[in-house]
């Protein structure tokens, strides 16, 4: 029997199904969820759900703000994780590790530093495992806490019992309505078509004149009829209940070796042989490989691992701006309000108005102003934690040894002493914020000389909007200053600020800007500095190359353009020999150049654009030199004037040459063709054409019987190909057209059988329609003799009930009569007794 122990890692699939189980279930029914996963319990389904699956857990690097809270929460609730966690947005398990994880980086600085002298760790081999070493399991080790890690890929061959769990969870996840709401649903379905069967039975019993009573069913078992607790006896001496629920597929399609798939064959067991040789043999390699393992060398190359990854980079965090939209506004609107004032003064000319106003740009000062540098700060951070790691190391005060040393920062700690951490925000750096000037001295000048304030401000911000002196200065409140120093002091300042005028300009001369060249040098200027794009370049290059391409192809001659045939091998001599021999007079040298140029043009296209299968390869440069387009534009609008002109339609275009030209040499070959029908005959001798006026007229019945007979052959065996052709397009065919016959008369018939219910349906459509008008009518009829009936039967119900009225009335009279008749006879039968007496 096979024992699961339940827990370990998880998996793919596992975690699907946790995540679809949840969806459906919720969040509080662990025991149910479990139950889908064979090998996971309800507290490790809910512990997987809130340390890893949970959507709303934080799975990125941690911040330094969320560092400084997690080292703060844990100086204040130490080993209080489930309450830290919620504060810090991450869970218990996370804030564990990475409060772990600096403390150790802590004590991996401190031993780089040398702080302790008597730590162990080192590169020798004498060096003691990191927190890490100490904290990795071992072969054979389980982890702990499995839920707070990423899920392992499924393997390719999974379990019978993970099969089966995954066919289950298919199935109860599926169902959305429950076991006993599918059961309920499928009776209800199930009463509604058996009494829909039964009142149709019902009806067609009843229309065929049986009308059936409804018997009571009896409720329970009925004891006349059955036999309460009845087994039938199997047949025969054995119980063959297991062979016939016993399914048996019947082998089609296979084969003797797959019907014996079960038996090992020799090759394979040879193959799982030579596996478990293989295997054998690298776990020897391995065993003597560990025999010779170094273990300074292996913790070497983890603490540089290590190391890469605590000095991983972490997210740019800058601080919130100290200076908002609004003021920058409001900035902007003082500078734009001087800037107006002092267009205004300077439109209007008057001099003394203009020496009211000063320059109020900070930018000048900013010129000259030395770029201050942001001071360094210490990691706060990593002060904590080692301040944490010392006071978890410290010993127990009873010793009476020192105090446990805390690493705090100059002036005011680490900033982890109240309630909340600290956190000192960097002040842009402000280049106005420097040393005010004194004395008319530049900014960036280097302090000195007598002038030095004792106990003014360092590093304040000066006033920048005091160009006319109004505001008093700062040397009044200086130690050490006597009135005459400060008069001496003025005048220096004074006399300074007169050195400073611009020297007076007599000369004036008014020149009128020309836009438009101006703008032109502008665009000049720009597009001559700036710099071309690689990108931009490239695509400029490349459709260069592609219409230097199309040039080059509209350069070939129409042969290879439209791809007319080619002789396969180009022979040189060849052809002018052949030209030579011809009827036509090459003597003129007219005809002698184009000759040459039609033979250098044929033995450029067969070196530059071989034929396939010639012997000619292709890549090759011929000594045609090359023609400028300009040329061979102007040559073919040359010849198309000529050809225009000789064609008796200058002016025409193209078309209309080309048709003209079609017509021509139509006309031309079959002139030439009959006078050459006319000249020549055909000799049988020579099987040639020769000239009519060298033959006789034997000669000549016999050429033309030769032709004759020459033609009977080629028509006999032209005929007996056809024959062949025909019958093995029979083979080839004779199926499908078979085929094509069958449907042909299938579809002959469908058409007529089209036809006649095409007629049936005007046929029934015509006597709807006639239908429609006789049935009013006979509903009319109808109608009246239902009125008649009607009223005949009213007329019969009134006088019926007349007749009963005059009946109850006779009967009344009657009973007044018996009644009557009967007091009549008892009063005779008193007297008669008086009487008597």
């Amino acid at each position: 029997m096979r024992i699961i122990i339940k827990g370990g890692v998880w998996r793919n699939t596992e975690d699907e199904i946790l995540k679809a189980a949840i969806s459906k279930y919720g969040k509080n029914q662990w025991a149910r969820i479990s139950s889908l996963l064979v090998r996971k319990t309800p507290k490790q389904c809910k512990a997987r759900w809130y340390e890893w699956l949970d959507p709303s857990i934080k799975k990125t690097e941690w911040s330094k703000e969320e560092d400084e809270k997690l080292l703060h929460l844990a100086k204040l609730m130490p080993t209080q994780w489930r309450t830290i966690a919620p504060i810090v947005g991450r869970t218990a398990n996370q804030c564990l590790e990475r409060y772990q994880r600096l403390l150790d980086e802590a004590e991996q600085r401190e031993a780089a530093e040398g702080d302790d002298d008597l730590g162990l760790t080192g590169t020798g081999a004498e060096a003691g495992p990191s927190a890490d070493d100490v904290r990795r399991l071992r072969p054979g080790e389980v982890d702990p806490d499995p839920e707070a890690k990423p899920a392992r890929p499924d393997p390719i061959d999974m379990d019978e019992d993970e099969k089966e769990m995954l066919s289950e969870a298919r199935a109860r996840l599926a169902n959305t309505q429950g076991k006993k709401a599918k059961r309920k649903a499928r009776e209800r379905q199930l009463e509604e078509a058996r009494r829909l069967a039964m009142l149709q039975k019902k009806r067609e019993l009843k229309a065929a004149g049986i009308v059936m009573r409804m018997r009571p069913k009896k409720d329970g078992m009925d004891y006349n009829a059955d036999i309460p607790f009845e087994k039938q006896p199997a047949p025969g001496f054995y119980d063959t209940t297991q062979e016939k629920n016993k399914f048996i597929a019947a082998p089609v399609g296979k084969n003797l070796r797959q019907l014996d798939s079960h038996k090992r064959t020799r090759a394979e067991d040879e193959e799982e042989r030579r596996k478990r040789a293989r295997k054998a043999k690298e776990m020897a390699a391995d065993k003597d490989a560990s025999a010779h393992f170094v273990p300074a060398k292996d913790n070497l190359i983890q603490r540089q691992k290590e190391e890469a990854n605590i000095l991983k980079r972490r997210a740019l965090v800058l601080p919130e701006p100290q200076v908002g939209d609004s003021e920058l506004e409001d900035i902007v609107k003082i500078g734009q309000a001087g800037e107006t004032a002092k267009n205004l003064v300077e439109d209007g000319g008057e001099g003394a108005s203009q020496g009211l106003l000063g320059e109020y740009s900070t930018l000048q000062h900013a010129q000259t102003a030395r770029t201050p540098r942001t001071p360094a700060q210490a990691d706060n951070i990593m002060a904590e934690a080692r301040n944490l790691r010392n006071m978890t190391m410290a010993q127990t005060p009873l010793l009476g040894e020192a105090n446990t040393p805390l690493h705090e920062l100059v002036g005011r700690g680490t900033g982890f002493d109240g309630a909340t951490p600290a956190r000192v925000v960097t002040a842009t750096p402000n280049p106005l914020a420097t040393p005010l000037h004194q004395n008319g001295r530049d900014p960036s000048a280097t302090p000195g000389g007598d002038n030095v304030s004792v106990d003014g401000t360092p590093m304040r911000t000066p006033r920048a909007r005091n160009t006319l002196n109004i505001n008093a200065g700062d040397d009044k409140s200086m130690m050490g200053d006597t009135p005459r120093a400060r008069d001496m002091d003025i005048k220096q300042q004074l006399r300074q600020g007169f050195m400073a005028l611009p020297k007076p300009k007599n000369d004036y001369e008014l020149v009128l800007p020309e836009e438009e060249q101006e703008r032109i040098a502008e665009l000049v200027d720009e597009a001559g500095s700036m710099i071309e794009d690689a990108a931009d370049r490239k695509a400029k290059m490349q459709a260069l190359q592609a219409v230097e391409e199309q040039k080059a192809l509209a350069r070939r001659s129409q042969v290879i353009q439209r791809g007319l045939p080619r002789p396969i091998e180009f022979d040189e001599q060849r052809l002018r020999n052949s030209l030579d021999q011809g009827p036509s007079k090459l003597e003129d040298d007219l005809e002698r150049q184009i000759l040459d140029e039609m033979i250098q043009l044929l033995s450029h296209d067969a070196v530059v654009y071989p034929v396939a299968g010639g012997k000619v390869s292709g890549g090759g440069r011929s000594n045609l030199p090359a023609i400028e387009d300009e040329a061979i534009a102007a040559a073919k609008e040359m010849v198309h004037s000529e050809m225009a002109n000789s064609c008796g339609f200058p002016g025409a275009n193209a078309e209309q040459i080309k048709r003209v030209a079609v017509l021509a040499e139509e006309e031309l070959f079959k002139r030439t063709w009959e006078d050459c029908s006319k000249e020549y005959v055909f000799d049988a001798r020579t099987l040639s054409w020769v000239p009519s006026s060298t033959l006789d007229e034997q000669m000549k019945i016999a050429g033309l019987k030769h032709m004759i007979d020459e033609g009977r052959t080629n028509m006999i065996k032209d005929a007996n190909a056809c024959n062949k052709a025909e019958k093995k397009l029979s083979k080839l065919v004779g199926g499908y057209q078979a085929r094509s016959k069958g449907l042909s008369d299938k579809l002959l018939g469908r058409v007529a059988e089209l036809n006649r219910y095409q007629i049936e349906l005007a046929s029934f459509e015509r006597l709807e329609i006639n239908e429609q008008g006789a049935a009013t009518r006979r509903l009319e009829k109808l109608q009246e003799e239902v009125q008649t009936l009607t009223r005949r039967g009213r007329e019969g119900q009134d006088t019926y009930k007349e007749l009963v009225d005059a009946k109850a009335l006779l009967q009344t009279e009657i009973e007044d009569m018996k009644a009557e008749i009967t007091m009549r006879e008892v009063e005779e039968a008193n007297e008669a007794a008086l009487e008597s007496a």
